[in-house]
């Protein structure tokens, strides 16, 4: 089972792999690609941002008619660009294209714009979005998402029953966990392959459970559920019926956010998308363990202002912490700048691990067949 398990679901893990070690520094690699768009090459010292409003019509200017703005995202350094993220529709019925404009904070002029992605095409968009959608998804859109979760549940299942082929027997352990030096090549593939496998099995445990949470999260919020208290979920907060159609301003509802969340970092706010809407605003808590999906949002009626709904992780159930916990075990934000290598390096392993299999199944097949030679050989002398 170890073996055909690896041999077919182990190739695609190979792809998702490699994706995957880029996907972990994605936001670094994609500044470096795009420095004219995202970041600001020189403002003055001590300066401060415009204004979140004037950063928003900058960019809502440029937006074609047909665009639909989705969100304000805050840069994560005060040499990055905002953006706003807006939809427009594709040639296809019921898909859409999705775009960036890139706002310079300190003056509120536009940088550029350019294509996110198409959910009609997984072939247009900008590079690295389209690693991080191979990763979840083989850029495939939903049934690729599927069909990837499905392959890491075999795989899930590969590094046990690979942890069962490894586990040594009385006396043998050393030999389990070294390559023997001095080794025939046959020995030594042997060896990378088991040694390696062992020592990255817990981490590889963790990426592939975590990457299933994040696939079938309703599946595993089910199985949490068995053993920790889940928050219930609340309804869809919605603005209150008025008359008033001027909605708040993106400065006033940040003063209002402020006022209930004084600590933390913006990451998003959400415009409304109809009359009856709210201001999704997602601010941070310093205490998340999630920088780059936090979870602590306030929802803001978008005429009134009032908080309609609010989420704050720090009061979370048991089951929503551990929860909280597997994205940023998933890409290793959990653990600083070295939790994000390991992860980035446990991406190249699959390949490792396929490659030195595949060596180890074909050396067992030609032993397999000279042995048969030789016995079919023998056979024939001794016959009368």
């Amino acid at each position: 089972m170890h073996l055909y398990i690896g041999l077919f679901a182990g190739a695609v893990f190979v792809l998702i792999g490699l994706a995957g070690s880029l996907s972990v520094f994605w936001p670094e690699i994609d500044s470096e690609l795009n420095p004219a768009l995202k970041k600001i090459q020189s403002y003055p010292p001590q300066a401060d941002y415009r204004s979140l409003d004037e950063i928003a019509v900058a960019a809502k200017a440029v937006i074609p008619r047909q665009g639909k703005p989705y969100a304000l995202v805050f840069p994560a350094r005060t040499d990055e660009a905002f953006s706003v993220t807006y939809s427009l529709p594709a040639q296809t019925l019921k898909q859409s294209e999705w775009h960036l404009v890139y706002v310079n904070p300190y003056n509120a002029r536009v940088l550029g714009q350019r294509l996110m992605f198409d959910t009609g095409n997984a072939w247009r968009g900008n590079l690295m979005n389209f690693f991080v959608r191979f990763h979840y998804s083989l850029a495939l859109g939903e049934a690729g998402r599927t069909f990837v979760g499905i392959v890491a549940l075999f795989l899930l299942f590969s590094v046990l029953t690979g942890l069962i082929v490894w586990w040594p027997s009385s006396g043998k352990i050393w030999r389990a966990l070294t390559i023997k030096r001095h080794a025939s090549a046959e020995r030594f593939n042997f060896d990378l392959h088991k040694t390696f496998g062992f020592y990255c099995s817990i981490v590889l445990l963790v990426v592939l459970a975590s990457g299933i949470e994040m696939v079938f999260p309703g599946y595993a919020d089910g199985l949490v559920k068995v053993f920790l208290p889940l928050t219930p979920k609340a309804g869809a907060p919605m603005s209150a019926e008025t008359s008033q159609r001027e909605p708040i301003t993106l400065v006033q509802a940040a003063a209002i956010t402020d006022k209930r969340f004084p600590d933390g970092v913006y990451k998003w706010i959400f415009f409304p998308q109809g009359e009856r809407d709210a201001y999704r605003i997602v601010k941070g808590s310093p205490q998340e363990v999630n920088r780059t999906r936090p979870r602590r949002t306030l929802w803001l009626d978008q005429y009134s202002g009032k908080i309609v709904q609010e989420r704050d992780p720090m009061t979370d159930a048991a089951g929503d912490v551990f929860l909280q916990w597997l994205y940023p075990l998933h890409n290793g934000e959990a653990f600083g700048l070295s939790g994000r290598i390991i992860i980035a390096i446990t991406g190249l392993v699959p390949l490792l691990l396929y490659v030195t299999g595949v060596i180890r199944w074909l050396q067992k097949r030609k032993a397999k067949k000279n042995l048969a030679r030789q016995v079919s050989r023998i056979s024939s002398l001794v016959e009368p």
